[in-house]
């Protein structure tokens, strides 16, 4: 019973160890305006003349999930998927939670855009997302990961 007792205390002295070692998150340098300053700038370049800018607004691995559609990943692919797209218009993120630290962000919310723009307008979509947004060496926050699906709640097609 006595070598019980003493393995249960070596291991818990060494659980305490490892907790004492676990990095801390650090939310004192968290600033949630840089993350809405950074979905209006990739939100201006959604809606921009220049169909690759957004582009530039997401890591060089970043992965865009939606929902029946393969991956995208990383920017030569996200490249692909701009000469691809429609132009767009009225394009709005809706964060409802937003937490982080210095280096990462999750924003999960709501989103919506019309396909189109004036005078050839099309459907708006809505959707619920997930983004992930990191902060790169030069400074900038970008979506490393992003994923939405549609909301049906409010009528998304």
């Amino acid at each position: 019973m006595r070598a019980g007792y003493i393995a249960l205390l070596i291991l818990v002295t060494g659980l305490e160890g490892c907790s004492a070692q676990m990095p801390r998150r650090d939310t004192s340098t968290f600033d949630t305006e840089e993350i809405r300053s950074a979905e209006r700038a990739v939100i201006s370049a959604l809606e921009s003349d220049d169909p690759l800018a957004w582009v530039d607004h997401y890591t060089e691995d970043a992965v865009l999930l939606e929902s029946g559609a393969p991956p995208v990943q990383g920017r030569p692919a996200l490249l692909e998927m701009a000469r691809a797209m429609k132009p767009l218009s009225t394009v709005a993120i809706k964060p409802e939670h937003t937490e982080g630290n210095a280096k990462l962000a999750f924003v999960y919310g709501t989103g919506s855009w019309v396909n189109g723009r004036p005078p050839n307008v099309g459907e708006t979509t809505r959707v619920r997302l997930v983004m992930i947004w990191r902060k790169e060496a030069d400074g900038r926050w970008r979506i490393a990961q992003e994923t939405f699906v549609p909301d049906g709640e409010k009528g998304g097609s």
